[in-house]
Formats: structure tokens, C-alpha cells, sequence
């Protein structure tokens, strides 16, 4: 929650009658990536027009704020998979439900860092990088590897036998690229799919 420039924003779901169901997917949490990508690249006549680049760059943020905290606000610092809200105040932070409190060690929070960092240049994201690269090695790390873990709210953690092909490929790469200099990844000339790889853009060189 909080008022002005620091609101925190949530993404719930609607039922297909469009009622809202008063939870929010780590899965979102690519949504202020996909904006920031969006502020970097649309013409800027567009953004300026009600004020578009303004209201876009805080939803981003209040986004970004809220999917942190699915990972600082655990035991583990691990994020669920979901978490549900209170529907009188749906800014506050989610409550781990039973079914949700699983984590696959997602990706889409660290990219959200990853582009609002070079969006804005503020080190606020690179601190919450930080906490959550922590948090995966103190609580998931094994001899061979990173598990996903049952229940983000024990500590210690019980561990699944797996680690899924994104924590490599997606998790920890936006956080090394989180804290790599911008030209290890001109955004410029490259972008990252969906599964975080990167390709040339169709711009020229």
C-alpha cells in the first residue's frame, strides 16, 4: 500500500463471468518487464500524450514492489507460486495459501528487476536482486544443483527432487544481468524471449 509515487499495484485474476478471484500469480510478475520494455521503445509522442510515460512507469513500479515482496515477505525469502489477497485492502501484502505455497524458483520477478533497473537506473531494484539470489542459495541450493522447494513459509526448507530448466536459463541470468554492466546486454540491439534468450533485433547496427 502507500499513497503518491510508492502505491503498490496487484494483478488478480476474473473468473470467466468476469467476477475477480482475489489472488495474484508469481506468473505475473512479468507484466513490469513487459511495460518497461514497452516505455523504452514506443515513440515518445505517445508517452506524452495524458501523460502515458508517467502513468505506466508507476504502475511498473507498484508492480514490481508487490512481486518483491511474494519473496521478502516469506520465512525463506522464496516467493509462492501465488498468493491470495484481502479484497477490502487488496494492496497489502498476500497471504501464502495452502496449494500455492510452493516455488519452482520463478524467473519472472528477477526479469521485472532486471528491466526496471535499466529503466529507471534505480538501486533499489539491484538490493531486491540481491535479497532474492540470497534467499535461492541459503534455502533451495543442493549438491547438485537448485531445488524447488515445498513450502516457502519452513525453514528449514524440504526440497523436491527437481530443478526446473528456467532457474538457469531465466532465474539467475536476469540477475546476473541485474548487476552486469548495460553492455554485456545492449537492449538496444538484443532482446530476450520468453524463455531468455537472447536474439537480434530487427533494427540496424
Amino acid at each position: 500500500g502507500g499513497g503518491g509515487e510508492d502505491r503498490d499495484f496487484k494483478l488478480i485474476e476474473l473468473a470467466a463471468n468476469g467476477a475477480p478471484i482475489w489472488k495474484m500469480d508469481h506468473l505475473s510478475c512479468f507484466v513490469p518487464g513487459m511495460i518497461a520494455l514497452g516505455l523504452r521503445s514506443l515513440p515518445q509522442e505517445d508517452l506524452q500524450a495524458h501523460a502515458g510515460n508517467h502513468t505506466w512507469r508507476r504502475v511498473a513500479e507498484g508492480l514490481t514492489s508487490s512481486c518483491a515482496a511474494m519473496w521478502t515477505s516469506t520465512p525463506t525469502g522464496l516467493a509462492p507460486e501465488y498468493v491470495v489477497l484481502d479484497r477490502q485492502e487488496p494492496t497489502a501484502p498476500g497471504r501464502v495459501a495452502n496449494g500455492g505455497q510452493h516455488s519452482f524458483l520463478r524467473p519472472e520477478t528477477a526479469e521485472s528487476l532486471f528491466y526496471l533497473y535499466r529503466l529507471t537506473g534505480k538501486s533499489k531494484y539491484r538490493k531486491m536482486g540481491k535479497k532474492l539470489f540470497r534467499a535461492i542459495v541459503a534455502h533451495s541450493k543442493v549438491e547438485a544443483g537448485f531445488a524447488s522447494v515445498h513450502d516457502v513459509t519452513q525453514v528449514p526448507t524440504r526440497k523436491m527432487d527437481d530443478m526446473q530448466s528456467f532457474v538457469m536459463a531465466e532465474t539467475f541470468k536476469y540477475l546476473y544481468l541485474l548487476f552486469a554492466p548495460e553492455e554485456t546486454l545492449d537492449l538496444d540491439r538484443y532482446v530476450l524471449n520468453t524463455e531468455g534468450h537472447p536474439f537480434r533485433r530487427l533494427v540496424p547496427f
